[in-house]
């Protein structure tokens, strides 16, 4: 019941923005239905609390011989953190918005954020793979349409079709997990069931659908789609695969890849979190932020830890959204919200206190690489914070300058809040050797920074200079050309016999084809 509530809210406060705008009314007033709608659904998501745990079964498809199984909705304390996390992050995107002068009146993205919104929650609170691969599919198509119209150039129009290429591939491995998973035990296919010989393809599909490769392929040019409608819809749709990481039971992934796929994890969360680390403003480094925020949350995985991977995305929902819609700066702003970055050390009764936990015990390298990682994620985020932004906060109008604090201290509250209350990874003491490690070379590290000057905001930047990153996003870009040669030869081939067909001996062709289909079907069965 409650779980409906906060979809309504969702919905009614779309429908209330679009009747307002085919009224012609003034824009304030889109913005302000939507800003209190989403808030609303903030609220209502609290109080999923009251009735946890909950499954939600609309109606069984039919036959049952051809569907084993229907969409269902499970709210339990992972959906809801995320559920959470995302209601706090569509909020603090409208509230923030005004300060953005460029796109102060763009009702077209507000109704977006909500349906995207909208999206993500069912996407978290699917039960089983066949309703997570529905709702992937729609949230596929709607970023595909939206950056298409939103792209200027036939190069990003390119890019979306890879983007949209590698995650539709995502799913596809998804449903061949489902048909694995089907003719193995040969009963529905659900989270708590996942047989070993799926598991693994369920963890390919996430990481395609994360977008390891290639990089960052949308919103490279689009500052009014970056910062706003762009923050949601890339941090959303990393939520709507990281969930599949929590769902996943510890069995569902056979033991003898773990220790490659730790180690996997370990690189990428490295090479991430330098580039973030490295990248001239938070916008520039978001891929890198999610995906190394993502690597960590596979390894809680990989560790059997549900909770320790719920918490590190939540984490990247929470704390990402701060960097990236942190644009009008000001002073304490900057020094509160960079003292946050002390939550994502793992610290107790913090929300990645569950962050290192889990029955693996790892070799001590791989406790250095991914310390080493975390590390780097956590300075960028401090130094992201505290570099100068878009504009400063004084001179945004009197009205905005009471909703844009608003908005950032949502999202702060939300990581305050979740760290104590809520779920299954609250009011942890998580591993003191790992916070205790990650606080005291931060410290030592900050100390140095401020006292030998190592650290200045010049140098964190990325160089010119041609390096190891740069032929690396070279490599990229050549592998989207030779994807894209081969999909225009396909539809060359394509053209190719439609005008075939089409011509002069069109219809003898299409004579010799029915007759070979009829010859087909009268044949006898083996």
């Amino acid at each position: 019941m409650y779980v409906i509530i906060t979809l309504t809210l969702f919905l009614l406060a779309a429908l209330s923005m679009i009747g307002l705008r085919l009224s012609r009314s003034l824009a304030p007033y889109s913005w302000l239905a939507a800003t209190l709608g989403s808030l609303l659904a903030w609220v209502s998501v609290l109080i999923w609390q009251l009735k946890l745990p909950q499954h939600i079964s609309p109606s069984a498809w039919l036959p049952s011989t051809l569907f084993s199984a229907s969409p269902m909705l499970f709210v339990d304390s992972y959906a809801w953190l995320y559920a959470l996390c995302l209601a706090a992050l569509a909020s603090a995107v409208l509230l923030t918005s005004p300060a953005r002068t460029a796109i102060a009146i763009n009702p077209a993205a507000w109704v977006g954020t909500l349906a995207i919104t909208t999206l993500g929650i069912l996407a978290v609170l699917a039960d089983n793979p066949l309703t997570l691969v529905l709702v992937w599919s729609a949230i596929d198509l709607f970023e595909f349409f939206n950056t298409l119209q939103a792209s200027d150039s036939a190069s990003l129009s390119e890019r979306s079709v890879v983007a949209f290429f590698l995650r539709s591939a995502g799913t596809g491995i998804a449903l061949w997990a489902i048909i694995v998973a089907s003719s193995t035990n040969g009963q529905p296919f659900f989270f708590e069931n996942v047989p070993f010989q799926s598991g693994i393809f369920l963890l390919l599909a996430t990481g395609l659908r994360l977008g390891v490769l290639p990089l960052h392929v949308t919103f490279r040019n689009e500052p009014v789609l970056r910062r706003g409608f762009g923050t949601i819809l890339r941090l959303t749709t990393a939520a709507s695969s990281l969930i599949l990481l929590a769902r996943l039971p510890f069995n569902a992934i056979d033991s003898i890849y773990t220790p490659v796929l730790l180690g996997f994890a370990a690189t990428t969360a490295l090479y991430n979190g330098w580039r973030w680390l490295r990248a001239p403003d938070a916008l520039s480094g978001r891929p890198y932020w999610i995906i190394g925020m993502s690597s960590l949350s596979l390894a809680a995985a990989l560790r059997g830890s549900s909770a320790g991977s719920a918490a590190w995305g939540a984490a990247m929902i929470l704390f990402g959204g701060i960097s990236f819609l942190y644009s009008a700066r000001q002073a304490r702003f900057s020094i509160v919200l960079a003292g946050l970055g002390i939550l994502l050390l793992g610290l107790p009764l913090s929300l990645t206190a569950s962050g290192w936990d889990g029955s693996f015990r790892w070799p001590a390298l791989f406790w250095t690489l991914f310390l080493a990682a975390l590390l780097m994620l956590v300075v960028g985020y401090i130094a992201h914070i505290l570099k100068p932004g878009e504009s400063s906060f004084t001179d945004l109008p009197a009205w905005t300058r009471a909703s844009y604090p608003l908005g950032l201290a949502l999202l702060a509250l939300t990581a305050i809040t979740v760290g104590i209350w809520g779920w299954a990874g609250a009011m942890q003491l998580g591993t003191w050797l790992a916070a205790f490690i990650s606080s005291a070379v931060l410290i030592l590290f900050g100390l140095a920074s401020w006292r030998l000057g190592i650290i200045s905001r010049v140098r964190l930047a990325v160089s010119s200079t041609p390096n190891m990153t740069s032929r690396f996003n070279d490599m990229q870009d050549f592998m989207v050309k030779i994807f894209w040669a081969t999909f225009r030869s396909a539809g060359g081939l394509l053209n190719y016999t439609a005008s075939l067909l089409e011509g002069a001996g069109g219809l003898l062709w299409t004579l010799v084809l029915l007759v070979l289909l009829f010859s087909i079907l009268r044949s006898p069965l083996p």
